[in-house]
């Protein structure tokens, strides 16, 4: 057999090339696999925003936060409240329970969500987050509306049923943020103090 000088040229560029394409295909597989196998963070809503207001110093807003919080709320409760620094924060509850007369599934309970309101001179920003189900008998939990399937599992509360509960609670959220921007444009001598 006899080989000259091209055709030997020829197959060391073939197999070069094939040696590298295969070395640059395993990287990428190798890479794909991290990618898959590193944990995925989860997405958690949240309903957040910056107010700005007419050059309110911090100390009055802060003062507003907090009045805002101790505020009693006919359509939900605040509990927890709490103040450090430049926030003030308290958790949320409504109570929920199936609008209809025989339901499928009894998931009476709360929804909570967690509230913060954190402020600078001008400006505030609240966050509304940590928005779950946890019912009364603790059989039938939603847990975080971020989840898929409710804590409880798929067979116990139906999806249709979970998306409705999640619709609820997205609801409420907004009413609480309805609520605090009113709470926020109060001014602080306004503000009802317990005379007795």
């Amino acid at each position: 057999m006899i080989i000259n000088r091209f055709s030997f040229k020829f197959v060391l560029l073939l197999m070069v090339v094939l040696v590298k394409g295969s070395l640059s295909a395993q990287s990428t597989e190798t890479k794909a696999q991290e990618d898959e196998d590193a944990p995925k963070k989860k997405v958690e809503t949240k309903m957040t925003e910056v107010v700005v207001t007419d050059s309110l110093p911090a100390s009055e807003l802060l003062t507003r936060a907090i009045a805002w919080v101790k505020e009693e709320n006919v359509k939900f409760q605040k509990k927890g409240g709490t103040s450090s620094g430049s926030k003030a924060e308290c958790m949320a509850s409504f109570v929920t329970k199936p609008k209809e007369l025989n339901p499928q599934v009894d998931y009476t309970g709360k929804i909570l969500m967690k509230v913060v309101i954190e402020v600078k001179d001008s400006k505030y920003r609240y966050t509304v987050s940590e928005i779950k189900h946890v019912s009364k008998s603790g059989k039938v939990n939603g847990g975080s509306i971020d989840n898929v399937v409710p804590e409880c599992g798929s067979m116990v509360m139906k999806d249709i049923t979970w998306k409705k509960l999640k619709g609820e609670a997205l609801r409420n959220a907004a009413l609480v943020v309805a609520d605090l921007k009113e709470g926020m444009n109060k001014v602080s001598t306004e503000v009802k103090t317990d005379e007795w």
